[in-house]
């Protein structure tokens, strides 16, 4: 597994919680400590693509020196980065004009916004971490990614399109996905772990039939600690 960039501090700040979230206040950062895939290498674009994790906004991109994942807006007026492009090393917003860097630093700002200098927008950063020929993030990532192994194949039925190694079938990622639940120094009651375990389940199964990768489960209804 690649190394991982972490980055420089603690992404969200304390009780954050995504704006509409359908998760508890409770269950959302604890989920949040999950690893979770939200793309395939092959498919992330040099041009940012949105994607969504635990009802967060992402934006994915490829730089000249890696994929990178950025919360999908713009720290100027909160419009999504995922509209933008991608010049030369920089990520530029369609809206404004602002340029960032690989690491979220705001390098360059319209004439129209000096009264703000460029140190003032950052775009709040995830890492990004190609594994089974996905990329996975975590949006409160602490300590090493805690990714499972899954040891399966899949054949690629159109030659134009790689294959992915890993095939998601029911047994392979009830089986293999691992998830340690935890709440700083309170200890999660069994029964409120396994509603955490079907809800962490579920959003594994969205994100993998978005990606395109066989599913042979309906989703499973989370049971409420």
């Amino acid at each position: 597994m690649p190394p991982v960039e972490p980055p420089p501090s603690r992404p969200l700040p304390e009780g954050f919680l995504p704006p509409n979230c359908t998760f508890s206040e409770q269950d959302w950062p604890v989920l949040a400590r999950q690893w979770f895939p939200v793309s395939r290498v092959d498919e992330v674009p040099a041009k940012p693509r949105q994607v969504i994790l635990l009802n967060l906004r992402l934006a994915i991109y490829r730089m000249p020196d890696g994929i990178r994942i950025g919360r999908d807006m713009c720290p100027h007026r909160g419009l999504p980065l995922s509209t933008g492009r991608i010049e030369d090393d920089e990520l530029v917003c369609a809206y404004h004009g602002l340029r960032y860097g690989s690491d979220g630093q705001c390098r360059k700002a319209p004439e129209k916004l000096a009264l703000k200098t460029v140190e003032c927008f950052r775009i709040t950063m995830f890492p990004a971490v190609e594994h089974h020929g996905l990329v996975w993030t975590c949006l409160i990532p602490q300590g090493e990614p805690g990714i499972p192994d899954i040891h399966s194949t899949i054949e690629a039925s159109d030659p134009e399109r790689p294959a992915s190694p890993i095939k998601l079938q029911y047994e392979d990622w009830m089986g293999s996905a691992k998830f340690e639940f935890s709440e700083g120094e309170i200890t999660i009651d069994p029964e409120h772990h396994r509603s955490l375990q079907d809800l962490a389940l579920n959003e594994y199964q969205r994100l993998f039939s978005e990606m395109g990768l066989i599913t042979t489960a309906p989703a499973l209804q989370p049971s409420r600690a």
